[in-house]
């Protein structure tokens, strides 16, 4: 009995103790509440995840995240995943339990994929005319998709001229003028150093489109309407068979020629003119800060028995008074006749139809490419298509220019396997295969393709 009156005692305490402890959870989680209104902070945070395949944005995707969290009640995930399979995988996420992406960047020429597979919504964060004052019509282009602007547009690689100031202040405005230069090139002290007059990889599609890229069409101004695809003009054979004549004259081999190696071989003096592309500008820059830039100046030395002063070619690192080494110019035309583009790829921000937190993700997307993006080149080396970016060489203005009279990578599904072709084309071209054999020939396959799949 004695036990049982205790047994009692001990439950009644526990369900004191018990009572106690939940008045004062009661009172912490009433406390916290109020503590939260007056604050004006939410209990939990809205989750935001973005996914991107390139490295070289880590750091500037980190800093806008921290930043667009101080100003939202938001935690940003951000997925650095394999371009391999981007789309599918982000399709594939999507539709599973664990949810894909918010918003993820992507190339141009895989938007239109991603907006069949009703992973974007249409980019309602901007009037008509911000988008005209804050953006090129060139990157409006590449983010458009069935007549709606189906993405954020955020940067651009493009291919240009380089030339070395050293040996040329002049751009040349056609590859005829390249050669006669190369015809009137003269050795000495200052030029000891010139192995090639004229290089670039000629086995990479991307530097050598621009010599066709005029007269093609893929798929209209935005690169998605298969009623508007024309890869045989008679002009692409004229520019080929240009294109192959200039073998005779700078003999590259597209065997062992690598864009790293051009690059280098520029920097270290040996190339007047090269085509580069917008990730170059970084690298140049970089060799001009360690001092690796081999840049001829004239210098004084000792009077010989006449009395005579030399010139001397000495690597040096370009003085400050003087600017850059490189000048920046748009593709030269190979002629007064035949014309030239550049080939261009535009990124940009998505924002997935699946997400729930679609408003919030437009909302970063714009920061991203908008409100921040004047930070993209001197964090991540990213060209970025808003319109007013400063830059400490001014020069690279002009990569704008280029950007703006480019032609995009089109959105065509059926137009994939044009580039591996393509690249296919010129190789045996600049090798002395018959040129109109070689574009009958891709123009029959891609046409076939497009055909097939209507």
């Amino acid at each position: 009995m004695r036990h049982t009156l205790y047994r009692r005692a001990f439950a009644i305490i526990c369900v004191i103790l018990v009572f106690s402890q939940m008045v004062q959870v009661a009172a912490s989680y009433h406390q916290e509440q109020q503590r939260i209104q007056e604050q004006g902070e939410p209990d939990e945070k809205t989750q935001l995840t973005l996914w991107y395949t390139d490295d070289k944005l880590n750091a500037y995707l980190v800093e806008a995240a921290g930043e667009f969290e101080k100003q939202h009640p938001v935690e940003i995930t951000l997925q650095l995943v394999t371009a391999v399979d981007y789309i599918e995988n982000i399709n594939t996420a999507s539709i599973s339990d664990l949810g894909g992406p918010d918003l993820f960047v992507t190339s141009s020429e895989l938007l239109e994929k991603a907006r069949l597979a009703g992973l974007a919504v249409e980019n309602d964060s901007f009037s008509e005319r911000e988008l005209q004052e804050a953006f090129p019509q060139k990157a409006l282009d590449a983010a458009t998709c069935g007549g709606k602007l189906m993405a954020y547009p955020f940067y651009f690689e493009t291919c240009f001229l380089l030339y070395n100031k050293s040996y040329t202040s002049t751009a040349p405005a056609t590859i005829d003028e390249i050669l006669t230069y190369a015809d009137n090139f003269e050795g000495g002290a200052s030029t000891e150093k010139v192995e090639s007059i004229f290089k670039w990889n000629v086995a990479d599609i991307f530097f050598n489109f621009f010599f066709v890229a005029n007269y093609v069409n893929l798929g209209g101004a935005t690169g998605d309407n298969k009623a508007e695809v024309e890869l045989s003009a008679e002009e692409i054979i004229l520019c080929l068979e240009y294109y192959q004549s200039l073998n005779a004259f700078f003999a590259i081999d597209a065997d062992e020629v690598t864009t790293d190696d051009v690059l280098q071989e520029f920097i270290d003096g040996k190339i007047v003119y090269t085509i580069a592309k917008t990730d170059a500008i970084a690298r140049l820059d970089a060799a001009i800060a360690e001092g690796l830039v081999y840049q001829v100046q004239a210098e004084e030395t000792e009077e010989g028995a006449e009395g005579e002063e030399t010139e001397e070619a000495v690597p040096e690192e370009v003085p400050e008074d003087n600017g850059y080494f490189y000048g920046i110019a748009q593709v030269p035309d190979l002629t007064e006749e035949l014309h030239t583009k550049g080939l261009s790829v535009t990124n940009s921000v998505a924002v997935n139809a699946y997400s729930r937190e679609k408003d919030l993700a437009k909302e970063f997307a714009k920061y991203l490419t908008y409100d921040k993006v004047d930070s993209l080149y001197t964090m991540a080396n990213k060209m970025p298509v808003k319109m007013g970016v400063s830059y400490a060489n001014e020069e690279m203005e002009l990569l704008i220019a280029q950007y703006e009279d480019s032609v995009e990578v089109p959105k065509i599904t059926d137009l994939s396997n044009y580039w591996i072709e393509m690249e296919i084309v010129f190789s045996n071209i600049w090798r002395g295969n018959d040129v109109r054999t070689e574009i009958d020939g891709v123009n029959q396959s891609v046409q076939a393709q497009l055909q097939t799949e209507e």
